[in-house]
């Protein structure tokens, strides 16, 4: 295990580099000149080349990546050219934002996804289980900005309530941390439960016909023990598998969701810094959220081993 985990963190290198060239490369293909939209349509073009020397963007691309990467590998991310605040405690600070509305969404989705997965696949080809496969095709069919809007217009008019703007952390007020994310992690976790519910249900379906489960029922345990105590953990890994994906997309994907209910997270201060050209946040935004997916990824794999003990690296 230690030798597996060892060679996955060391694998983290190139698939990092290849991320940052990458982005670094995209970023600077897009039209437009930060230092001309900083200084508005009334600048001269001395003091738009001075900005451009004193920002570096005067430099060759090579030099100006190898400037970057040497200040990430001493744990410098740069200062934004917009708002001249330092990158990385403002990614940490949008973080925790993103990562508080995720952990919400991924619980609300969990909790409707499996339940309803695991009836959905005992009860196959009944009335509930076409409900569900209904419900969990609309799910994964309606964009989350479309489900957003719609819960915005019926909490609004006609329960006559909003959201509050100001963001709360759950550590320092539950209650008003509660109503600032309730709507925008709904609108996320119902993404996450079609697709969780949908894995749920063909796992399960699989399980069920095995020769273990079988040998189970044969014992004279009851219908729950037998989905609880004996197929649930074996079902268990491609739930595990697409819940680690979703949790890794969703918390650098949250962008639209985050700009809908301006919460002020991570993918909403990557997409500002993209509308400003500000190329350090949107490069040091995109490659941590690279960062915290492939983490992720690592941790689903970790859990295989729990899930199965047979699973060795």
């Amino acid at each position: 295990m230690g030798a597996y985990l060892l060679k996955r963190l060391v694998s983290l290198i190139p698939i990092l580099f290849g991320i940052s060239v990458l982005v670094f490369t995209i970023l600077h293909l897009v039209p437009g000149d930060p230092a001309s939209i900083m200084l508005g349509t009334n600048a001269t073009e001395e003091s738009i080349a001075a900005l451009r020397k004193s920002m570096g963007l005067d430099e060759p691309l090579v030099t100006q990546y190898l400037t970057w990467v040497g200040g990430l590998l001493q744990g410098d991310f740069g200062v934004s050219v917009h708002s001249g605040q330092e990158i990385l405690p403002q990614i940490i600070k949008r973080f925790g934002i993103t990562l508080q509305l995720t952990v919400f969404a991924v619980l609300i989705g969990w909790l409707v996804a499996i339940p309803f997965g695991i009836i959905s696949a005992i009860r196959a080809h009944s009335k509930t289980d076409i409900g569900v496969r209904v419900a969990t095709l609309l799910g994964i069919s309606v964009p989350n900005f479309a489900i957003g809007t719609l819960l915005l217009l019926v909490t609004s008019l006609y329960f006559n309530w909003f959201p509050p703007i100001d963001v709360v952390s759950f550590w320092e007020n539950p209650v008003e941390a509660f109503k600032v994310f309730v709507l925008p992690a709904t609108t996320m976790g119902i993404v996450v439960a079609a697709g969780v519910m949908r894995m749920t249900r063909s796992a399960f379906l699989e399980t069920m016909d095995k020769d273990f489960i079988r040998t189970a029922r044969a014992k004279g345990n009851s219908k729950w023990t037998v989905v609880i105590g004996h197929a649930f953990r074996n079902s268990s890994i491609p739930i595990v598998t697409i819940a680690g994906m979703q949790i890794g997309y969703l918390l650098g994907g949250s962008v639209i969701v985050e700009q809908l209910f301006s919460i002020p997270g991570l993918g909403q201060y990557v997409l500002e810094a993209i509308y400003q050209r500000d190329y350090p946040v949107v490069q040091g935004g995109v490659l941590f959220v690279a960062l915290v997916f492939v983490l992720v990824n690592l941790l689903i794999d970790l859990i295989y081993t729990w899930i199965d003990p047979r699973i060795k690296y």
